[in-house]
């Protein structure tokens, strides 16, 4: 009864330290706030990218992508799931977007491919067909083969359809005929201007200039040169570059070498300025980049830390509960097992006083009756003693020893075999010693013991002396070291 008690509370015990682990772990709210924090981070992102602070927006997002990789699939529920696949897809789309500003197409074309998956076609069907046009941008521009190339193309411009954006189909249709259709000038020509004047596109007006010149349309170049202007002040400084080179290829088309080549040469300058500024920027972002990550390694190590220290807590609780559990448990199984030998114990006593008095009772009948019959021979009566009656002239038993084996043997099994302890503990004590333990165990008083044993009241003395020897000489009350010792044994 009590190993299934102990097996039970340990199994408890298990499951509970295992679902504080987890809870500590993987509880709801600790990962609604990681998904709220990777979301910022991908807004900050979205953000720096839109304003060409390429480096910033790198540096958000692949925190972002951190945070949502290291939450587990099979850890979250499935609205969470669906928010982290929703998040990341975007993450990585982005982060195709910064590689391709910077020119890193092959990487760009890796995370566009992730991407792809993540992006559903009823919540995020813009995304999904921006994806799949930069797909097949990047991959021709790695070197993809041009089937491979158009395939993204038509999967971008179903998308575009199912989206119902026709801005997006100009787009796709603009960038499919300047990629893998080079001869069809003319028909990349109307789309752009559709996208710039009808959709308001300033950029597709330099590809308008460049496919003028390209026709030596010079005057026409021109005019849509003018028309080359920023709507973004994000992208001011690219429309001033584009515009002095374009600038540049028309003076030199019309003859005008000198004003072309200073054109080039103050668009050269500025460049070096450029470049310049853009490189104390770097070293600034790379200290920056530096301390940020610090702060941010310092910030998980610390959380890592306090994770840690909540775990260990409830670990520590659950093994004091426990351990609180098993001392009660083992406390009262204790308490019950002593109640039990008490009781045993108890009726041991009572059976045997039982019998030690109706035994005192038929040696007061005996000793009446030979009394009588001694006086009848002292008066000169010729009596005869019975057998039975003789028999207690010799020996004056109340209890032989069988009797007493009998005994000794019920008091071993009902202390859980404490007599033979006692008797293995200390070796020394007798036969004698171990009848005069066990009747001071069940409570015979010295009377008792000297009419049992049928010896004197003064040998009862020396035979508790002899067992106080035997097992310590410093004990006062040998009979009741002798209780305790097999009630605690």
């Amino acid at each position: 009864m009590c190993k299934n008690i102990v097996v039970r509370v340990l199994k408890i015990a298990f499951w509970s330290l295992l679902f504080c682990l987890q809870s500590c772990r993987f509880s709801p709210v600790n990962v609604e706030n990681r998904l709220d924090e990777a979301e910022e981070l991908y807004r900050q992102g979205a953000y720096s990218n839109n304003s060409s602070q390429y480096e910033s927006s790198t540096e958000y997002l692949k925190h972002a992508e951190g945070i949502l990789l290291s939450i587990q699939p099979s850890d979250i529920s499935n609205p969470q799931l669906e928010r982290r696949n929703r998040l990341l897809g975007l993450v990585w789309f982005r982060l195709g977007n910064t590689s391709e500003s910077e020119m890193l197409y092959d990487i760009a074309h890796s995370y566009y491919r992730k991407a792809i998956p993540l992006l559903n076609p009823d919540s995020n069907s813009l995304y999904l067909t921006c994806a799949y046009r930069d797909m097949a941008r990047t991959m021709a521009l790695t070197g993809g083969e041009q089937d491979s190339v158009l395939w993204y193309f038509s999967q971008a411009e179903q998308h575009a359809k199912e989206a119902k954006s026709d801005l997006l189909l100009l787009d796709i249709d603009a960038y499919r005929y300047q990629i893998c259709y080079l001869d069809s000038v003319s028909h990349r020509l109307s789309v752009c201007k559709q996208l710039a004047e009808e959709y308001q596109v300033p950029a597709r007006y330099s590809e308008i200039v460049e496919l003028l010149l390209a026709q030596h349309a010079t005057d026409s170049a021109a005019y849509y040169l003018e028309r080359l202007r920023p709507t973004d002040s994000a992208y001011t400084y690219w429309f001033e570059q584009s515009y002095a080179y374009l600038q540049s290829k028309i003076l030199l088309q019309r003859g005008q070498a000198d004003e072309a080549y200073r054109v080039l040469l103050n668009l050269y300058d500025r460049k070096i300025d450029e470049l310049q500024r853009d490189a104390g920027a770097r070293t600034y972002a790379l200290s920056l980049h530096y301390d940020v990550a610090r702060e941010r390694l310092m910030a998980e190590s610390e959380r890592v830390k306090a994770r840690g220290q909540r775990a260990i807590s409830a670990i520590l609780v659950v093994l004091i509960v426990v351990l609180i559990i098993l001392f009660i448990v083992i406390w009262r199984y204790w308490q019950q097992r002593r109640r039990e030998q008490a009781g045993q114990l108890q009726a041991l006593r009572e059976k045997y006083i039982q019998q030690l008095q109706l035994a005192l009772e038929r040696l007061q009948q005996k000793v009446s009756l030979t009394r009588e019959m001694e006086m009848q021979r002292m008066r000169g009566n010729e009596v005869e003693f019975p057998k039975w009656l003789q028999t207690y002239r010799d020996e004056k038993l109340v209890m032989n020893k069988d009797s007493l084996n009998e005994l000794i043997a019920s008091i071993d099994k009902a202390l859980d075999g404490a007599i033979s302890r006692l008797r293995a503990e200390y070796p020394e004590l007798t036969e004698s010693d171990m009848q005069f333990a066990i009747l001071s165990i069940i409570g015979a008083s010295d009377n008792d013991m000297s009419i049992v044993l049928n010896v004197q009241k003064q040998t009862i003395y020396h035979r508790r002396q002899i067992v106080r020897k035997h097992v310590h000489p410093e004990i006062e009350d040998i009979d009741s070291w002798l209780r305790k010792y097999v009630l605690n044994v």
